[in-house]
This record gives C-alpha cells, sequence and structure tokens, in this order.
C-alpha cells in the first residue's frame, strides 16, 4: 500500500514536517499489521511547486509531473500545513490548484483516501483543515474518521485527553484503514 504526505511548509525539519513524519510512521505500522509491504514518502511542496497554477488542464509544470505520476498510483494521502491567517499556506493552496489538471475529465484522485494535518502557534487550524479538504472531496477523495487533524502549539497539552498531543497519529492509520477497505470494494467510485 502506497501513502504519500505533502509538506506544506517552507521548512523540510520544523513542526509540519514531524507531525507529517510521524503521521507516516503510523501509516507504515498499520500498513505492515495488515501483512503489506509499507510504501510511504514525503514530498516537499517547497522542492516542485515552483509557479502559480496558469488556469491551464494540461500544461503541468515538469516539476510537478512525477509527484502527479506518483499520486495516481497512490492508495491515499496526507496533506500537512502551517497555518497562515487561518488558512493553509501558500505552497499548499499552488499545489492544491495544479491538483485542478488531475481532476478535470479524467477525476484521477475519485475515490484516493485522504488525511489533513495543521500546525498553528494560535488560532485557525481548523479552517485550514477544512480549507484543504473541501476541494479535495470536491475531486472526489474520501476522508476516513478523525482525520482533519490540528495541532495548536500552545495548546496541545490542555487538548481534552491530550488529543492535539497524539491523534497526528490516528490520521496515518485511518488513512490507511479506508484505503484498505476501497481496495477490498474493486466496485469503485463514479459520479454517475
Amino acid at each position: 500500500m502506497k501513502i504519500l504526505g505533502f509538506n506544506g511548509a517552507p521548512a523540510k525539519t520544523g513542526a509540519v514536517a514531524t507531525l507529517l513524519s510521524e503521521s507516516l510512521r503510523a501509516a507504515a505500522e498499520e500498513i505492515a499489521e495488515l501483512g503489506e509491504t509499507p510504501n510511504t514518502a514525503v514530498i516537499h511542496l517547497v522542492d516542485i511547486v515552483k509557479e502559480f497554477h496558469d488556469g491551464s488542464f494540461t500544461n503541468i509544470p515538469a516539476s510537478l509531473q512525477s509527484t502527479f505520476d506518483s499520486m495516481s498510483t497512490a492508495d491515499g494521502f496526507v496533506f500537512a500545513t502551517p497555518v497562515h491567517w487561518f488558512n493553509m499556506s501558500a505552497l499548499m493552496k499552488c499545489f492544491i490548484d495544479w491538483l485542478t489538471s488531475l481532476e478535470q475529465d479524467t477525476c484521477e484522485l475519485e475515490g484516493k483516501v485522504v488525511g489533513v494535518l495543521a500546525h498553528c502557534d494560535e488560532d485557525g487550524g481548523n479552517q485550514a483543515v477544512t480549507s484543504i479538504l473541501s476541494p479535495l472531496v470536491h475531486m472526489g477523495m474520501l476522508v476516513p474518521p478523525y482525520c482533519a487533524f490540528f495541532k495548536n502549539k500552545y495548546m496541545a497539552s490542555r487538548s481534552e485527553a491530550g488529543w492535539q498531543a497524539v491523534d497526528h497519529r490516528l490520521v496515518g492509520k485511518n488513512v490507511v484503514r479506508l484505503a484498505a477497505c476501497v481496495q477490498f470494494n474493486k466496485r469503485g467510485w463514479k459520479l454517475t
């Protein structure tokens, strides 16, 4: 099973990258429990998003093409972003805009499983997560339970039952669990 993680932070080793890596580690453990070989990878958007979406559905930049090819064979994704003014990072927004090329006409992301992580210093985590999920769900992606996660840097230890300190791992696990259900359901998902 193949799960890709997208780091929407400009830093490759910061809080967002750490949350994402830990979530993917939990995903790999869950894949192994299913008796499959884990195939997880972190993709740093700062390395591949080099230009704004130009409105074209066919003019995919070379820097994104190999990632898009990899996405077409993946079972699920974890999108991770820092919160910038109550929203996702500009890198993440630009990447999602480019995903329109995979959605237009071919619906290549339909039936793929997705979870979202956001890290904030103060507020806006929930808003950032839903801003990411809305277009992805419209592209036909599926969201498992407890896979819209945010961590507030200053509130994590005070969250109810400490969920902000640990539930990012649940995102990785639940993406795998739903992806396994989708694999079992060979009928797939269709618009009509």
